[in-house]
């Protein structure tokens, strides 16, 4: 087996594209009305170069169908290209992408890109919660014999406005096919949305900076990444804004004075801790790309497609980024932590105040039992003489005035009978009212007096968004 082979063994080809067909929830149907991808070159052999020097590139071409689509490929502008754009992009960055399956597998197939490139597609897929907002595709280089192949998708914070939630969390997608020879790319870019940053600054390159792209072949990574990389900045500050003054207000409390903190309070902190937790997973695996590209660059100098000044400068840009990033994550966990202690900080508070609160009413219900027992011995010391009074009170005693003797009605029996059934009425409703429902509650929960199996194992949903909330509407 030669190393080719093996290495198309190793990929496992066939396990890409069958989770590619499978994938019914990143690709529109064929009869959807789609978003056009775009398709801009840069011819190799320009008739007319341009007042700058450099070629002149077509017009972009737009397409929604795989006719067309597959026309163009086919069509005389086969292999005469330098440099080849291919944008795609989702409506909104939780829906399908706006391409189908047949169009994208020619794309593929026409250029012949490795298999494990579906795995960048296939992170954009159509949802309703905010799923693998950690995860990104991870630096993959493929070398063949006079080309290498290199992808990628890196995840960054965008601005929406929205008064709960000013920011969230896209990612873009990256792949670069270089040829040494020809010193031809192929660039196909994924993006969340339609008319992205990167999509635009990348256009802009392939129409005004070609010099410097056919300088540094890795240079329009830096584009891409430049595009919204120093927004984190922005995301974290805006979240530290909101988190300053809870952590603040948690500080100066008093427990002998209304608490200026509760639940709510609580319930804040963690949704920006949860905010602040997964920027240090992203921005490792942007220090991982970045680590990446300087290595390529390396190895692009070794087969001289690269001048060893442009290696320089690259290499002082991508350490640039590198502190920043750096500095982002620091920063990141500093946030995280601070809001976790003050969360952490909240919830003892309310802890403590309901404690307290707890112990001033145990103070309350202990003279309330004092009360009780003195009000319980004082009718204990009287009751006798108030029975005794109420029983001789009744007609049931007479006393002759003749012979001074006290005389019994025949009648007394009806008194105790009153007396006996009145008492069985009471307890009878006492043990209706205080015993039925404490023996219904054990029949529900299995009768032994605990908690059932099924209701001990029920969990209901926790994430609004998983319970039918507008997660869409804010991506």
């Amino acid at each position: 087996m030669d190393s080719v082979a093996g290495m198309a063994l190793a990929i496992n080809s066939d396990l890409y594209w069958t989770r590619f067909d499978a994938a019914n929830s990143c690709f529109e149907d064929e009869s959807a009305d789609l978003l056009p991808i775009h398709i801009l070159d840069v011819p190799a052999h320009p008739q007319s170069p341009s007042a700058h020097g450099h070629m002149q590139p077509q017009a972009p071409q737009q397409f929604s169908a795989l006719k067309t689509l597959g026309e163009f490929l086919a069509g005389p502008n086969k292999g005469v290209w330098k440099y080849r754009l291919i944008s795609m992009c989702q409506e909104n960055s939780w829906s399908k992408l706006q391409i189908t399956r047949p169009m994208l597998r020619r794309i593929v197939q026409h250029h012949e890109i490795a298999p494990d490139f579906l795995e960048v597609p296939l992170s954009f897929f159509d949802r309703s919660t905010d799923e693998e907002q950690s995860f990104c595709v991870p630096w993959t280089l493929r070398e063949g014999g006079d080309y290498f192949e290199m992808f990628y998708t890196f995840r960054y914070a965008e601005y929406k406005g929205h008064p709960n939630e000013p920011y969230v969390i896209r990612q873009t997608g990256v792949y670069q096919k270089f040829h040494l020879k020809e010193k031809t790319c192929l660039w196909i870019l994924v993006n969340p949305v339609p008319d992205s940053a990167a999509h635009r600054r990348v256009v802009d390159a392939f129409l005004n900076y070609q010099k410097e792209m056919e300088q540094n072949p890795l240079w329009l990574h830096c584009v891409v990444l430049a595009s919204y990389f120093p927004r984190w900045r922005e995301y974290l500050a805006a979240y530290e804004k909101r988190l300053l003054p809870l952590a603040d207000t948690t500080a100066a409390a008093f427990i002998a004075e209304p608490l200026r903190v509760n639940h709510e309070t609580l319930s804040k902190l963690r949704s920006l801790e949860s905010h602040f937790m997964p920027t240090p997973a992203i921005l490792q695996s942007f220090l991982d790309t970045l680590s990446e590209l300087g290595s390529f660059s390396e190895k692009l100098l070794a087969h001289n497609c690269i001048h060893a000044n442009e290696v320089r400068l690259f290499a002082i840009l991508v350490s640039k980024y590198r502190r920043h990033a750096l500095t982002f994550i620091r920063t990141a966990k500093f946030l995280q932590q601070r809001s976790n202690n003050t969360a952490t900080l909240v919830s003892d508070t309310v802890a403590f105040k309901n404690q307290g609160v707890a112990q001033e009413q145990n103070g309350n219900m202990l003279l309330l039992t004092r009360s009780a027992v003195f009000l319980t011995v004082l009718t204990l010391f009287y009751l006798p003489w108030t029975f005794m009074t109420g029983l001789f009170g009744m007609n049931f005693f007479m006393m002759d005035q003749n012979t001074y003797r006290f005389v019994t009605s025949p009648k007394l029996w009806v008194y105790f009978v009153s007396a006996v059934v009145l008492t069985a009425c009471t307890m009878l409703l006492y043990y209706v009212i205080s015993g039925f429902p404490q023996l219904r509650k054990g029949r529900q929960s299995g009768g032994d007096g605990g908690i059932g199996l099924r209701q001990g194992l029920q969990r209901g949903f926790t994430d609004p968004e998983k319970s039918g909330g507008d997660g869409k509407k804010w991506s």
